[in-house]
């Protein structure tokens, strides 16, 4: 291969290139120090922020640095760590006369989401730069102060030519720094954040009638579910861009208008598959048999996306008897993914003999098929479907079991307390999350001893009791609301003593937030080792102090699966500990082999689980690196179980997907074989991984 320079989607950190501004020269003294080098900096600012420590001081003082890329990358250090003392730094930073500094400054008072800094923050909407102000207006809308949510839609509104009844947006940019329409974007999603509808009103509707031909409008109107807002989501059905059709059709599934029925229908057919599976899962949400007609017709289609998207829409819409022996036929489908979602609309439209035609039938090879059928049955939830799912509990694939739980959870209610007790004490970490998950759901008193009893059966190494102790601490959350729920003096102890003792600080982090929900003291949770393999934060940093005569390089994943190859140009700039370890993790074979278990059609497709049903890693967890990149289509992102908990399942955006930003580690982007991706589907592996660094 060929040494290539960065591709434009990496131009925005090319800033972080150019040498820094020259410390001033300072009378000698024999004595002092010499200062750190650039890349010495650097690396200390990594090492805190892998620590998530403020270093005693040493963090604010980087923040201060002469040096305007150090300065620059504490600040997004400290937005990571998301420490209280760091915020007036940050704050002070909003007047640094670099453009970078004041723009990552405002995204990191954002991630520290504290609400100290919402003045200046408004104030900065005002700053001559449009980038700084984009940030600020995104960055209150993570802070969330109701104060802020008029300022912003006056910062949206007020510049728009009054001479344009309804502006249209086409082509706009999200990944590039040089978008013009990054600040609009942004001060919409911030609406959509701080759930203010007046506000959302004021900016997306002008006497009734939408300002915006645009899908960043579209996708606010429909995150905001308010009935208010429909004008914004009915127009957008006629659009000419099939992701503002796509997404007024999700918003208006989401008001569950029945009147919306017929704005529905003729998107089931729209030319563009995406638009089609949105209309499917919206009249899925309306009760309505001309919802079901609909579906029915579509079980035929070629497309097995749309017809998989129909049956999921018949297992919940008016049932169809008609429809049984076609469903009975399906439920034997070659294709698993068609299989699994036969049950469902099988079981809404036979309840009565649903159990009786599985008698007839071997169990499904295919674990995850088995898991389907276990959900059918849960939502049948008579006395022989439950029989069923009790002997389901036998099932020799402790995968299936999570499933078989959420079953009986939702067949018996609180009956089903003892059997997900008991499963607390499962070897099978997935089934121990599913039954601490369960018992979350139910929010049962009596529940506070065993739960702690799990957390402390998980106090050992890895991604996966990590995930046990997690689903046990949102167990006792739930148990602390309402105050004096009977259970709840139990609870606050428990999580107490996780808050103290866990290993983990994400988990730490958890309970301490959930007792100061509830109005408990708890204390921060303090810095910690990382628990990953060790990295050279010198290295790590290395593209942040290039070296002269060298060029710069984009390293690169290639995903091979049956479909073709899939490749991906890693961030070793934003993202470097996360790049790191997976480059790391597929060199040594990790990949190899692992398969893709959740396909979600114009949303995501997600693998590198080595147990297959999303609940492994890699045996260890990263700090979650979020950056200011958006997840637009092809975004490749670490999912997680919360802040800090990255391990190496890997997912890739299908459409914008703008609620993940700033939320997850966005590592790469794919930029060739996007159509490659839209094939996968569960089950299908990752046959191995090609990784090239640029070095000869």
């Amino acid at each position: 291969m060929v040494r290539s320079r960065v591709g434009p989607a990496w131009v925005v950190f090319a800033l972080l290139a150019l040498p820094g501004a020259p410390a001033a020269r300072a009378a000698k003294k024999p004595a002092a120090a010499p200062p750190p080098s650039r890349i010495e900096a650097l690396a200390r600012v990594l090492e805190l922020e892998d620590t998530r420590s403020t270093g005693e001081g040493a963090l604010e003082r980087l923040l201060r640095d002469p040096d305007r890329g150090v300065r620059r990358r504490a600040a997004l250090a400290a937005g990571r760590i998301a420490d209280p003392s760091t915020v007036p730094a940050l704050v002070d930073l909003m007047n640094d006369p670099e453009v970078e500094v004041r723009r990552m400054a405002a995204f990191a008072l954002g991630l520290a989401g504290d609400r100290a800094a919402v003045d200046r923050l408004l104030a900065s909407l005002a700053d001559a730069d449009a980038g700084v102000r984009a940030r600020a207006a995104e960055a209150l809308g993570r802070v969330g102060d109701p104060r802020a949510a008029a300022a912003i839609a006056r910062f949206l509104v007020d510049p728009l030519p009054k001479t344009i009844s309804r502006m249209t947006v086409r082509g706009d940019l999200p990944g590039s720094p040089d978008d013009t329409w990054a600040e609009q974007r942004l001060a919409l999603f911030a609406l959509a954040r701080l759930r203010d509808v007046p506000a959302a009103r004021h900016a997306l509707l002008d006497g009734g009638r939408p300002r915006f031909d645009w899908w960043a409008a579209t996708w606010t109107a429909m995150r905001l579910e308010s009935p208010e807002l429909r004008p914004v989501l009915v127009a957008a059905l006629s659009s000419d861009d099939p992701r503002s059709r796509a997404l007024a059709a999700r918003g208006l599934g989401a008001l569950r208008d029945a009147s919306a029925v017929d704005l529905l229908l003729p998107l089931v057919r729209d030319a563009d598959e995406t638009v089609a599976l949105n209309a499917l899962r919206a009249l899925g949400a309306t009760p309505d048999a001309r919802g079901t007609a609909a579906a029915a017709a579509m079980i035929a289609s070629p497309s097995d996306v749309l017809r998989r998207e129909a049956l999921r829409a018949l297992a919940v819409l008016p049932p169809d008897p008609s429809l049984r022996p076609r469903l009975v036929a399906l439920v034997a489908e070659r294709d698993p993914w068609i299989r699994a979602s036969a049950f469902g609309a099988l079981a809404q439209t036979d309840r009565a003999d649903f159990a009786l035609v599985l008698s007839g039938m071997d169990p499904d090879p295919v674990w995850w098929v088995r898991s389907a059928l276990a959900a059918a049955l849960g939502a049948v939830g008579d006395e022989m479907s439950v029989g069923i799912l009790h002997g389901m509990l036998r099932d020799e694939d402790p995968r299936v079991l999570p499933a078989v739980l959420e079953a009986l959870r939702r067949a018996r209610g609180k009956d089903a307390l003892d059997t997900l007790r008991r499963h607390l004490e499962h070897p099978d970490l997935g089934v121990r999350v599913a039954a601490a998950e369960g018992l979350a759901a139910l929010g049962a008193p009596g529940v506070a001893e065993p739960l702690l009893a799990a957390w402390r059966r998980g106090l050992g190494d890895g991604r996966g009791e990590l995930e046990a102790r997690i689903a046990a601490v949102a167990a006792l959350a739930v148990l602390l609301a309402p105050p004096g729920k009977e259970g709840a003096d139990e609870a606050r102890a428990a999580l107490a003593e996780v808050a103290r003792d866990d290993p983990s600080r994400a988990v730490r982090a958890r309970a301490a937030a959930a007792l100061r929900e509830a109005g408990a003291e708890a204390s921060a949770p303090g810095p910690e080792a990382f628990s990953r393999p060790a990295a050279d934060y010198r290295e790590a940093m290395a593209p942040y102090a290039p070296r002269a005569g060298v060029a710069l390089y984009t390293p690169r994943a290639f995903l091979h699966t049956r479909h073709g190859a899939i490749e991906i140009h890693l961030d070793v700039v934003e993202t470097p500990l996360t790049t790191l370890s997976f480059i790391d993790l597929a060199r040594a074979g990790f990949y190899d082999g692992l398969v893709f278990h959740r396909v979600e059609p114009g949303f995501v497709v997600q693998g590198g689980c080595p147990r297959g049903d999303g609940n492994g890693g890699p045996g260890f967890v990263r700090r979650s690196e979020v950056t200011r990149r958006p997840f637009g289509r092809g975004a490749v992102g670490i999912a997680l179980s919360g802040k800090d908990t990255d391990g190496s399942q890997l997912f890739v955006t299908l459409s914008p997907q703008p609620q993940l930003d700033g939320a997850f580690t966005l590592f790469g982007q794919v930029v060739r074989g996007m159509e490659v991706v839209e094939r996968i589907r569960p089950g299908d592996a990752i046959e191995r991984v090609e990784v090239w660094t640029g070095e000869e």
